[in-house]
């Protein structure tokens, strides 16, 4: 009966070639940031954030890397992508941007061809004082000559520069380390609810970003099961069985036979050697 089963899969995975499973579903490394680009900053409850203008061929993924976010810490600051993830160029996407990324002021090793300003978006009850200093640390006389101010009069929707960003994106020991829900906890979650809900089986390909170096997040995006719910995902082949929280739908331009994606904490604990691979899912309604 092993020896059927083994048979199974590895004419299931012969055939994934002839399917179009060989391609990737985002173009790779799309560029996320030129120097012709502007950034817009905001700050909100002290924190600073920047808003990425969407390009064509972008991804949620794509962005997601760039910045140094998992999947989840994007929608968490973006939850209108959790239900509907298709990306328009154009679209604002809020991203936290740690004080390390934000240079401000040109050093002597600063090279115009690897970074875009960053404007910070003037609101209401705002002044230059309080921008200058609590935000930024920075003397009101340097932002106000850098950006050529007569006075110290500003108004809502300005946009002041106050430095700049490399295009080569956020660095990964420049945001915290972040704490995640271990299987174990997210099992016994799936089990309590499984009290309350009915269970559904299915199966299917399984995609993850394999060249992500994200870790600790264990998440799924599906088309069906109810977002903030635990589901099961086996790999067959290795009997591997990860528990992730549903965080929000597959986007558009996924074959329809892909069952679900998953972050790549999940797939490297289910052995994934592929960035495809054929899973079984139970999931909760």
């Amino acid at each position: 009966m092993a020896r059927l089963h083994q048979t199974y899969f590895l004419f299931i995975f012969a055939l994934l070639p002839a399917f179009g499973f060989g391609q990737t579903d985002a173009p790779e490394k799309p560029v996320i940031l030129s120097p012709k680009d502007s950034i817009w900053l905001i700050v909100e409850e002290e924190k600073k954030y920047i808003l990425h203008s969407v390009k064509a061929k972008q991804t949620l993924f794509s962005i997601a890397k760039f910045y140094h976010l998992s999947l989840e810490d994007l929608f968490e600051h973006n939850p209108s992508f959790r239900t509907d993830p298709t990306l328009h160029k154009g679209a604002r996407v809020k991203i936290p941007i740690p004080n390390r990324a934000i240079k401000r002021y040109k050093g002597q090793n600063f090279v115009p061809s690897k970074n875009t300003p960053i404007y910070y978006i003037v609101k209401d009850g705002d002044n230059l004082y309080q921008i200058c200093k609590r935000n930024f640390n920075m003397p009101v006389d340097s932002v106000a000559k850098r950006n050529k101010l007569k006075n110290n009069k500003i108004r809502p929707g300005q946009l002041l520069l106050v430095g700049w960003m490399g295009i080569e994106g956020i660095h990964a020991d420049w945001r915290p380390a972040k704490e995640s829900a271990p299987s174990d906890a997210l099992k016994d979650r799936y089990q309590e609810e499984k009290k309350r809900r009915r269970e559904m089986d299915t199966q299917g390909v399984c995609f993850w970003q394999k060249d992500s170096k994200e870790k600790g997040d264990l998440y799924a995006l599906h088309r069906e099961a109810a977002i903030g719910t635990i589901m099961a995902v086996t790999n067959p082949m290795f009997n591997r069985t990860v528990y992730v929280k549903v965080i929000g739908r597959i986007p558009d331009g996924y074959e329809h036979n892909v069952e679900i994606v998953v972050s790549p904490e999940a797939a490297r604990k289910m052995g994934a050697k592929d960035p495809r691979f054929f899973v079984k899912v139970k999931f909760l309604k």
